[in-house]
């Protein structure tokens, strides 16, 4: 057929039809409209379009006028405005065609390609489904384990010049224990100002507890409060959005709050020059309001007081402030540690002939030590884990192994696909032989094959980015973090999951599309392809890898969680059950004391106890340093210390094992001491009782054993139980009472009756159960995590396993209507296709099991008191995967099995 050019055609122009007013400039179309056709159509088309549009205008002016008619003409000519009009894109001269030559568009093609594409997957819709729910699941999972491991990493990298950041910490060994602490000596900071050229500027920051906030008649108990040098929003980049940045905290008795606090306590009012008073420090006035600290920080306060409000710390072994540092540009840490070990000669060593009669040299001689370190800011959220931290920081090992997981959940899902995507091809061989036939080319039909791919794994990000908004609260109580829709749906995070899609689709699509299209088409039609086609190697491969993966994550959450419930279960040496808590009881100043004999009347209450000191929770908890004298042997030792009342081993169930308890019967028990048996063993006391010592604070005054508790956990199972002395002297912000009774609302309604008759404080309680368990969140959140994540694992892997079996039973439809008419039972025909999926379980079994065990054996590693990893953890875990298969597989081996013979038989 021959070719028309530009501006030919066959076809004769109709001419206007004679109209009274032709002349008139209203029977004519509207100019700008004609422009916008000759501007938008392609010049093969204008002519036939531009002379339609024009005879019907036409005719509509001397049938309905010619107002009506423009606007006609006007609708007529937007509704040409696609595609298909569209000027083209001609190809470059120089390629042997005719550059005036009408060439099929790229857009064309591709809407060929997607036309054909849906038209495929609609046609098995079952199999698209389950495709495109497995990779949407697995992608969903990956994008929220992603969100999680980036806002990890991100830990205090916001700060300017974050990589110059740094804290000081101490570490010493005095005797037989060793400390780590987050925060250093006190006088450090000027010591790194005057002596460390490689510091350009230093800021401490001292946290004080808990504390009693008053706004007039107002009172509120604030545990986010700190006290930092002037200069601290200079050194850290939390924006101040009123007062000065270097000046708000230069004077003592001065406060910045976040903006939050300061709408808590004064509402929408400028809160700059007003006075909260805090605790016992007196009036603080408000000299600036900050930003809230970012969530990716390793401190969270709502109080920022000025440190010259407090006592300033003198000494070097009996003082402690957190103490962050900025190197100068160009500098390294390296320098500071090298500048800074002059300290301990200088600073220290005077001290410790002071307070323990010792040269340096004895000092550590003794085996004793004492430095410092230095942390940059940014590792501290993942990689630090010293004594008194800030916050409980997370753990870099949990970033790896949730970045694993996403990779294995986003594995199992790609496995799924690409096993579906070859096996669901095997079935078009035919098709592509009959397109090779009627004049396809090879590129054609990998480019319609890699369409199809990438087309499902596009489909399945939408799917995945729904499942993400609709789970995302969820994943946020579970994790305990505070994502929003604008951290998933930025331009980063979109464009990483729009480019795992396309490599997923194309990786996918290239066994149809480079291996069927390599075909020949009489081998094709010939049938000759199907047998290698149905070998199914590396489909069992993959399904394998896929248990293995699942197998060894369900082995990690029932391990996680035997873990979790030996600690709350473990004998902890202390009953932690029926035991209430009140706080901030120092309020009550001269009252508690009769407070305190008020509540041991009621029937309720066995026990009453001061108990600022408690073995679980956030407590207080101090550490002494002490020297003994055993026979002939001085020794020095850094134990833990707490200070208790008479009452409290009766009120917390902790065992006396040898001596007394404390006595108000003795007055010589202000200098008494109680021992734990870790600390009879540190000590190498083999007749504990009796033994006297004194403390490197006050050595005037000799302290006597008089009794020895069992060992109790007063720290988390991570920690083996440490020495621990107890001193007679309870602590006031606490009263511990052992309860007897069900009706827990009405005694706390009792005793909030009670408190509010002493004072206006507000009444806050805890129970010791409930604090216990709170020690172990972290781990909790963990297995909790495990549990999730193997369902998902579970899922994705079943759901793959439902597509393949569903694809197997179609292969093997006449096989399985010819065992029928020989003879063959349902059962027998059930048990030959689920045999197949259960070996590559329990080659799957074999493979996870060692791995499995060795990673939840170093996980283990962190807990000082652990379980042990039984064979039955493996057993279970097989058991729990093989269950799920053969539900998964059952289904559709029945639906073979009971499919008429003669149906079968028939079936191509």
């Amino acid at each position: 057929m021959k070719q028309q050019h530009r501006g030919q055609s066959d076809r004769p122009i109709q001419n206007r039809p004679e109209s009274p007013d032709f002349n008139d400039g209203l029977s004519q179309p509207p100019r700008w409209a004609d422009r916008l056709l000759e501007w938008f159509v392609n010049a093969d088309l204008l002519e036939y379009v531009q002379g339609d549009l024009h005879e019907t205008f036409h005719k509509r002016v001397a049938q309905v006028g010619a107002s009506r008619a423009r606007r006609e003409y006007v609708w007529a000519v937007l509704q040409c405005l696609t595609p298909f009009f569209a000027k083209r894109r001609m190809p470059a001269p120089g390629y042997g065609q005719d550059r005036n030559s009408p060439k099929p568009l790229f857009t064309a093609m591709l809407s060929n390609y997607l036309t054909i594409a849906f038209r495929n997957l609609w046609r098995q819709k079952a199999f698209t489904a389950i495709n495109i729910v497995g990779l949407a699941v697995g992608l969903a999972t990956c994008l929220l384990i992603v969100l999680f491991v980036l806002h990890e990493r991100s830990y205090d990298r916001y700060h300017i010049h974050a990589d110059r950041l740094y804290r000081m910490t101490l570490h010493s060994r005095l005797g037989e224990s060793d400390f780590d602490y987050a925060y250093t000596s006190e006088p450090a900071a000027q010591a790194l100002l005057d002596e460390c050229p490689a510091v350009e500027t230093v800021t401490r920051l001292r946290k004080e507890g808990d504390m009693l906030v008053k706004n007039g008649s107002e009172t509120f108990k604030e545990g986010k409060v700190a006290f930092v040098d002037s200069n601290f929003f200079s050194v850290f980049n939390i924006p101040l959005l009123k007062g000065h940045r270097v000046g708000a905290l230069a004077e003592p008795n001065t406060l910045v709050l976040t903006e939050t606090t300061a709408r808590k306590y004064f509402g929408e009012t400028d809160p700059i020059g007003k006075t909260l008073s805090m605790g016992n420090l007196g009036l603080f006035r408000v000299t600036g309001v900050c930003a809230d600290v970012p969530s990716n920080t390793h401190f969270h306060f709502d109080f920022f007081g000025s440190i010259r409000s407090l006592k300033p710390g003198v000494t070097w072994v009996a003082s402690g402030a957190y103490v962050y540092l900025r190197l100068r540009e160009g500098t390294s840490i390296q320098q500071v540690e090298a500048q800074s070990r002059g300290f301990l000669s200088k600073y220290v060593a005077p001290e410790i002939r002071k307070f323990l009669g010792l040269t340096l040299p004895e000092f550590l001689q003794k085996g004793n030590r004492l430095g410092f370190g230095f942390q940059s800011v940014t590792d501290i959220h993942l990689h630090s884990d010293l004594d008194d931290e800030l916050e409980a920081n997370s753990d870099s090992k949990y970033v790896y192994i949730f970045s694993a997981i996403a990779l294995f959940i986003l594995l199992l899902a790609c496995i799924n696909f690409m096993n579906l995507s070859t096996a669901g091809s095997v079935g078009r061989s035919k098709e592509v032989g009959i397109r090779k036939v009627l004049g396809s080319v090879r590129t054609q039909l990998v480019s319609q094959f890699l369409t199809e791919s990438v087309l499902l794994t596009v489909l399945a990000l939408g799917l995945a980015l729904g499942l993400v908004v609709l789970l995302l609260p969820s994943f946020n109580a579970l994790s305990g973090k505070h994502f929003t829709m604008s951290v998933v749906f930025n331009g980063p995070m979109l464009a990483g999951a729009l480019m795992i899609c396309l490599v997923i689709g194309l990786l996918a699509g290239s066994y149809p599309a480079f291996v069927l299209s390599s075909f020949k088409p009489i081998t094709v039609l010939k049938g000759r392809m199907q047998a290698g086609l149905r070998s199914g190697g590396l489909r069992n491969a993959l399904v394998t890898g896929q248990f293995v993966v699942s197998i060894g994550i369900i082995i990690a959450t029932i391990v996680a969680n035997q873990q979790v419930r030996f600690m709350q279960n473990k004998k902890v040496g202390f009953d932690k059950e029926q035991v209430l808590v009140l706080h901030d009881t120092q309020g009550l100043g001269a009252k508690l004391n009769g407070f305190q004999a008020e509540l041991a009347k009621l029937a309720s209450v066995v026990r009453v106890s001061r108990a600022g000191f408690l073995p679980a929770g956030t407590s207080r908890q101090s550490q002494d340093a002490i020297q003994f004298r055993n026979g002939a042997r001085t020794g020095n030792h850094l134990s833990k210390s707490y200070f208790v009342d008479e009452d409290y081993l009766p009120t917390l169930g902790i065992r006396l094992v040898q001596g007394r308890n404390f006595s108000k019967t003795f007055p010589s028990d202000s200098s008494a001491v109680l021992l734990n048996e870790a600390a009879v063993r540190a000590y190498g006391f083999k007749k504990p009782l009796g033994q006297q010592f004194s403390t490197v604070v006050d050595p005037s005054k000799t302290y006597t054993v008089v009794g020895v508790v069992q060992d109790f956990h007063f720290e988390t199972m991570h920690q083996r139980i440490a020495p621990l002395i107890m001193f007679y002297g309870g602590d006031n912000t606490q009263l511990a009472l052992r309860i007897r009774t069900d009706d827990i609302p009405s005694l706390l309604t009792i005793l909030e009756q009670r408190w509010k008759a002493q004072t206006d404080n507000p009444f806050a309680y805890s129970f010791l159960n409930e604090r216990f368990n709170t020690m172990y969140q972290s781990e909790q959140r963990i297995g909790q995590l495990f549990g999730v994540f193997a369902g998902l694992a579970v899922l994705v892997s079943c759901l793959g396993l439902l597509g393949l079996a569903a694809f197997t039973t179609h292969q093997r439809t006449k096989e399985i209507g010819v065992r029928k008419v020989l003879g063959g039972s349902v059962t027998s025909i059930v048990a030959l296709l689920l045999t197949h999926y259960l070996k590559l379980i329990l080659i799957a079994l074999v493979i996870a099991s060692p791995i499995a065990g060795y990673i939840m054996s170093q996980w283990l590693g962190d807990f000082a008191y652990r379980i042990d990893i039984a064979w039955w953890v493996f057993a279970l875990a097989g058991g729990l995967a093989t269950t799920v298969a053969i539900l998964t597989v059952s289904f559709q081996a029945m639906k073979a099995a009971l499919l008429n013979p003669v149906k079968s038989l028939r079936t191509e």
